[in-house]
């Protein structure tokens, strides 16, 4: 595998579960290592070896993005991302040119206090929205029967 291929799959793992200046960030801290890696006198295929899967390397970076607190926010690595002579500046016009769309999907992570949370929440407002139209069905329906009950007991003298 190649420095290129490496940073295309990290990059595509990353692309549209966490923002653009993450995953900006994420491949340019990579790309740097790799490079700062050479520049002592490692070969490529060394340093790659090391690193490891960029997948693995993905998920784990999607597993511990926490936002603000983490210290790879994009604030980081962004002024050097957005220089000119980036690999990595293509992404965002070829994928248009190409005719890709990213799809960017909310999931709710379930193994933390927040997402937890939120599935409380959740089923609280529905259970709310339950009760409250019953609330107001059950008495109509009530007074429908009553209406209908005393219509029919007309009817019938």
């Amino acid at each position: 595998m190649s420095k290129k291929e490496f940073l295309d799959i990290l990059y595509n793992q990353l692309s549209g579960q966490m923002p653009e200046g993450s995953v900006a960030a994420h491949v340019q801290y990579y790309r740097n290592y790799i490079e700062d890696e050479q520049q002592k006198g490692r070969t490529e295929t060394d340093i790659l070896n090391d690193l490891g899967d960029p997948r693995l390397i993905a998920r784990t970076l999607l597993d511990t993005e926490v936002g603000a607190g983490n210290p790879q926010n994009g604030s980081t690595y962004s002024a050097t991302y957005n220089e000119a002579d980036s690999d990595y500046n293509e992404y965002d016009s070829s994928d248009s040119a190409r005719g890709h769309v990213k799809k960017h999907s909310f999931k709710l992570d379930l193994s933390t206090w927040y997402g937890k949370v939120a599935v409380i929440l959740i089923a609280a407002v529905v259970l709310l929205l339950l009760v409250t139209i019953l609330g107001i069905l059950i008495p109509v329906v009530i007074v429908a029967g009553v209406i209908m009950y005393i219509i029919s007991q007309f009817r019938k003298q």
